[in-house]
């Protein structure tokens, strides 16, 4: 067990905040790496502190973390030696990892890079890989939503290729398009809190582009993952979508897949009970 604290890794010339709370194996939690801080999980997530000590990493220029001066400084390379220096921190041989969104993609990273020290992985509404597939499951999710009044803006802001200026311009874009990413848009208002917590990085946001995330294609890979893994969706998740979670269970042996109905991206706020229950259900059959 590790007691609650809050600290600093040191790592490739960067000082990366982190927050510990919890009981039970070793699980860190990255950030998804392209600007949000930790700040909506460690408030969230807390039931899960029972099964693990959850450990909330900032990633590189993100949150409390210090900002590399480049914008080619966000590679999986990197993110990944990042994780790995907070493993050896904390001195443990091997360690879960939970990643929510991109971070889901993350953490794959690390368990292909990483394979002798990592023990396990849960997968939040994880992405696998931009293809035409996705995509084109994507836009059809969205135009399911064109009645709604809120559309218009939300899309418009959605497909805009303005890139943010600012921290501001950054958490104004992402609150713009929130409505896509719940299942039912009256969440948004429930979870107002935990959203505006939540600090944005430009400077992380076009890193992350620069580095062209995108590209990276880890699905040829899974097969060599052999670690316990929970891959978790909400059924209405429109930009992670089923179609992703279904990718990544068929490509890791021997994986749990869960889908939480009527929730979208953030699927344990708008099915708090039946995502906590599944998913403390689904670690005791994988583990």
């Amino acid at each position: 067990m590790l007691h609650s604290e809050e600290a600093i890794v040191r790592t490739q010339g960067l000082k990366l905040w982190y927050k510990v709370s919890g009981t039970g194996p070793i699980c860190i939690m990255p950030t998804p790496g392209w600007g949000p801080s930790s700040d909506m999980y460690f408030q969230t997530l807390t039931p899960l502190e029972t099964m693990f000590t959850l450990v909330y990493l900032d990633t590189r220029g993100t949150g409390h973390s210090e900002r590399p001066t480049q914008a080619n400084a966000y590679t999986y390379d990197q993110f990944a030696a990042d994780v790995d220096a907070l493993r050896y921190q904390l001195g443990q041989d091997r360690v879960w990892l939970m990643g929510h969104s991109e971070a889901g993609r993350h953490a794959l990273y690390y368990a292909l890079q990483y394979p002798d020290h990592c023990a396990g992985l849960i997968l939040l509404d994880a992405v696998s890989f931009q293809d035409e597939q996705s995509r084109m499951d994507m836009e059809a999710r969205i135009q399911k939503r064109q009645h709604e009044p809120w559309f218009d803006l939300a899309y418009q802001a959605f497909t805009s290729q303005r890139m943010p200026e600012s921290d501001a311009a950054l958490a104004t874009l992402v609150q713009s398009i929130l409505p896509f990413y719940y299942y039912d848009v009256a969440n948004i208002e429930m979870n107002a809190v935990y959203h505006a917590a939540t600090s944005m990085s430009v400077d992380a946001f076009k890193g992350s582009t620069q580095c062209q995330w995108h590209k990276t294609n880890l699905m040829p890979r899974l097969g060599e993952i052999r670690v316990p893994t929970l891959v978790v969706v909400g059924s209405h998740d429109f930009i992670c979508s089923p179609l992703h979670a279904h990718r990544l269970h068929m490509g890791i042996i021997g994986s749990k897949l869960i889908l939480i109905e009527n929730a979208g991206h953030f699927s344990w706020f708008e099915q708090p009970d039946l995502f906590f229950s599944k998913v403390k259900e689904g670690l005791t059959t994988v583990q």
